[in-house]
């Protein structure tokens, strides 16, 4: 896509964030009324459209920011991303609130929309993974992680030279065996072997050999069937043609037929072979037309698209970097000829709106206000208008002299002090218990109106705090851009970069870093204005002259102390304790499952709604908005911690490694059975919770895994665990780790668990409060996943019964299904697939012969419903909804049977 369609692309973009902002203005009006709607479906539907929209624009955003190569837009965008970011995770929970479960199907909003699941599918953008972690860091995190040691504390000169004097005594000790092993050697009269020479590679160097060797066996099997094939061919020739002589020798040929029943054959054979041409022909193109329509899935296809595609991003990448190279040049060029020519006149233009406040609170107050402290900004505040104003002071000077007239006339006493800031303490803390009992009453009366149709006010809509946040980038945006994009905008406006925005960018950065200058002068002449006015008060007589509210000084920020240990030997020593690791390498596109299409319909049936259990698709989208949303953004609202519970086998890990691998996040691991031996004792603990709270600051994004969590909070550890201590970090896990994390921080804490019914649900709770359940596997995913499994294999027939197979596996491990197909269809069946075609038993025997099958049924897993029942705020919502459908339900048919009767 050239520059020229990015830039009309923007410009619809443009237009379609303004009319998403209106529409969830609109939906705020009836948030902020207190409006009710029903039926349910319909509140549904309403938040699901701008949800819907945001997610869309979102992944737009994300694509211009990447491939835009105008790079003064850029940073706008960003903060628009990001504003953004905050309002679809707030949509998000209140769609949740108003479908009363954590997982959402807007897909009826969609089809009102003409969308298309794909199409709010979070995506990851480029960025995040990119643009958070500095270079040097990630310099570390490859270095170590590929295995060389640069964390290490650099040596003195005695330890280099005392190691130095070893490694010689070695060699020499190694030499002289090596020489009496000859010696005797040739005194046995025995053959003297040279040793082999070991060349010991890198980790690229063995990966290229292993490739090359592994295509030179490939170009050698297909040259030897080659020349099998053409040996064989001759063979039978030579064959046939020496049979065919000695026949003919021999005069025991057959005479040739008759040239009439020749003839016959002939027009035989060719109409039957212009019959199964013609068959062969719409066979193709049926075939194709199948193809075309998804009907069928092709065994082999073309390289991806996507992989082009990036491609053809990533050069556009090398132009935008280019750009911003060649826009920071000019940026300090510019800002230095700035600096040298207008330095002057800008000092001036900052004096001169100082003194203009000078004169107008000396005109109309006959004082000066206090200057703001440097800390504060200086004059930027006064430009800002920031600071006290002369009708507020006039105010603030009115409350003043009667505070100090009624002290005057009837002074309290310390205790009097003392019992009145407490009795004001109380009388707060009455007001928010009176606040709480309130809302509980409010609550409970909404409930009980629920309960009957008639009365039913229907559902509410909580306001958003985040959509002020994306108005203001969205308006910072225009403000600055909306005059300079036009249609036939020039050049410069599409790529590259505009020279007077540079201009006006440097002017404000010279001024920036003359204020404080101008504000040192500002302040003596403030002092000398301040002398001048006290004296001429003294000679009017007024021994007290009035004085303007103090400002208090803020707090100077404490520097950060640099830390004892490098980031590069901290981080050396949790890879060498284990505790950070390296996952493999997988996406989330590798995680297969399909979504619940039809539970949109069945829980907006009135009355009868019908609640289908949530299927892998469906956790998958909760991961993106939970996990990959939370992770890169800097949103006060952002829950950061996830305890992902389901069966073993379920996918849990996998999921974990996806979404680090897409935010190239760094995972470490805290897992209770893999810090049971690491820094011992209480010293060497609050070491490792410093060195971990370090790095995953230094080298976020990061994601710290703790596998097995309910073991961390056990009720009563087993016997055979106890020697793991796997309590060991319950105490101080979340004071240590989950309470520092700011909202700023790139910095999820993702938990798995197995047996959740084993830990202490309130103090996991405190740790992890929002899961993600995992669902059996169902008959959708199972299908979706044997069809992209069967299908690549072209001898497997394109209409395979998958079906009764997914049906017959429902259940079972995912990865358990892949492993047992892969087992199958090994070499020697893949060959016999032409002359015996693949049965759906054979799948089915293969996966139940697999080791480490494991099967959960719905008995097994109706133990983590009744769990998630009592430890999930959403469980028991969830009952309360089905009482009031319940309820619902009854007065309706109370009502016809009353009316029918």
């Amino acid at each position: 896509m050239a520059n020229k369609d990015y830039y009309e692309r923007w410009l619809k973009l443009k237009e379609a964030i303004n009319t998403t902002i209106l529409e969830d203005e609109r939906v705020q009006e009836l948030a902020a009324a207190f409006i009710g709607i029903k039926p349910q479906g319909t509140a549904v539907e309403i938040v699901a459209r701008v949800y819907c929209k945001y997610c869309d624009l979102y992944n737009k955003l994300c694509d211009c920011y990447d491939q835009m190569e105008q790079v003064q837009r850029r940073p706008y965008i960003k903060k628009i991303i990001d504003a953004l970011t905050c309002r679809l995770l707030e949509l998000k929970a209140t769609l949740e609130d108003v479908e009363l479960f954590e997982f959402t199907y807007p897909e009826n909003a969609l089809q009102q929309m003409l969308m298309i699941p794909s199409d709010i599918q979070i995506l990851c953008p480029f960025f995040y993974p990119f643009e958070t972690r500095q270079e040097e860091m990630q310099y570390i995190v490859d270095q170590i992680l590929a295995g060389n040691r640069i964390g290490d504390p650099t040596p003195t000169p005695s330890e280099i030279e005392r190691k130095e004097e070893a490694r010689l005594e070695d060699e020499r000790i190694k030499q002289e065996e090596k020489e009496a092993e000859i010696k005797r050697k040739l005194v046995m009269g025995e053959d003297i072997i040279e040793p082999e020479i070991v060349i010991t590679l890198s980790p690229e160097d063995q990966e290229e050999l292993r490739l090359k060797q592994e295509y030179e066996t490939h170009v050698s099997n297909i040259q030897r069937m080659e020349r099998s094939r053409i040996t064989t061919r001759e063979n039978a020739h030579k064959a046939n043609k020496d049979a065919n002589l000695y026949l003919e020798l021999a005069g025991l040929k057959q005479p040739q037929a008759k040239e009439e029943l020749r003839l016959k054959a002939a027009h035989l054979i060719q109409s039957v072979y212009r019959k199964f041409m013609h068959i062969k022909r719409d066979h193709a193109i049926e075939y194709k037309l199948k193809q075309k329509l998804g009907m069928i899935i092709p065994s082999w296809s073309t390289p991806s698209h996507k992989i082009q595609l990036e491609k053809v991003r990533e050069e556009r990448r090398n132009f935008r970097r280019q750009y911003y190279e060649e826009w920071l040049q000019k940026n300090l060029n510019e800002k230095t000829r700035v600096l040298k020519l207008r330095k002057g006149d800008i000092m001036e233009d900052i004096s001169a709106e100082v003194r203009q406040w000078f004169q107008e609170w000396y005109n109309e107050a006959r004082l000066f206000d206090e200057y703001p402290w440097p800390e504060e900004g200086g004059s930027i505040l006064v430009v800002q208008g920031e600071t006290f104003s002369v009708p507020e002071y006039m105010e603030w000077r009115k409350e003043e002299e009667k505070r100090l007239k009624a002290a005057a006339g009837n002074p309290k006493t310390k205790e009097q002090i003392k019992a009145e800031k407490k009795a004001e303490k109380e009388e707060k803390k009455r007001i928010e218990m009176d606040a709480k009992e309130k809302e509980k009453k409010r609550l409970l009366d909404y409930k009980k109106s629920r309960l009957n149709p008639d009365n039913d006010p229907g559902v509410y809509i909580t306001p958003g705090q985040n959509i002020e946040p994306l108005k203001s980038a969205w308006d910072s945006y225009q403000s600055q851009w909306k005059n300079i994009e036009t249609p036939d905008a020039p050049r410069e406006v599409t790529k590259g970069y505009i020279m007077q925005l540079i201009t006006e960018s440097a002017y404000q950065d010279v001024q920036l870093q003359l204020r404080p200058i101008v504000d040192e002068m500002m302040r003596l002449e403030l002092n000398l204005l301040k002398n001048s006015l006290k004296l001429d008060y003294q000679a009017a007589g007024i021994v007290k002259p009035p004085q303007t509210m103090k400002r208090k000084k803020p707090k100077k920020q404490k520097t950060p102390k640099p830390d004892k240990v490098s980031p590069a030997a901290m981080f050396q020593q949790l890879v060498d304790e284990g505790i950070i690791k390296k996952y493999p390498k997988v996406t989330l596109d590798d995680y297969w499952g399909d979504q619940n299409y039809a539970a949109a319909d069945m829980r907006a049936t009135l009355w009868t709604p019908a609640f289908p259990p949530h299927s892998i698709g469906d956790v998958k989208e909760q991961v993106r908005v939970r996990c990959l949303l939370t992770l890169c953004s800097s949103c006060p609202n952002a829950v950061r911690t996830q305890l992902l519970v389901g069966p073993k086998s379920a996918g849990k890990r996998t999921l974990i490694y996806a979404i680090a691998t897409e935010t190239n996040s760094i995972l470490i691991d805290l897992s209770p059975l893999n810090v049971y031996n690491k820094f011992p004792g209480p010293k060497n603990l609050k070491i490792m919770y410093s060195f971990v709270n370090r790095i995953s600051r230094l080298m976020q994004p990061t994601i710290i895994l703790i596998e097995n969590a309910e073991k961390m909070f056990y009720k009563k550890v087993p016997k055979e665990e106890k020697s793991f201590d796997p309590t060991r970090l319950q105490r101080d896990f979340v004071k240590e780790i989950v309470k520092p994390i700011t909202p700023e921080d790139k910095i999820l804490i993702l938990g798995t668990a197995a047996e959740p019914w084993l830990a202490k649900g309130a103090q996991m709770s405190k740790a992890f409060p929002s899961l993600i359940m995992m669902p059996r596997s169902d008959y959708g995913s199972i299908s979706f996943i044997l069809t992209k499994v069967l299908m690549k294999y072209h001898g497997v027939k394109r209409d395979f019964n998958v079906h009764s197979v997914a049906q017959a596996l429902r259940g079972y491990d995912i990865n358990i299904i892949k492993k047992g197909v892969e087992t199958l269809l090994n070499g020697e069946r893949i060959a016999q697939l032409y002359h015996k075609p693949l049965q759906p038993d054979e799948i089915l025997i293969a996966v139940l012969d697999t080791e480490g099958a494991t099967y959960t049924g719905k008995e097994d897993y109706a133990l983590y419903k009744n769990w998630y029942e009592s430890y999930s705020p959403w469980g028991q919502k969830y009952l309360d909804y089905m009482i009031m459908i319940e309820s619902q339900l009854a007065y309706k048919l109370k009502a016809e049977k009353k009316k029918a009767g």
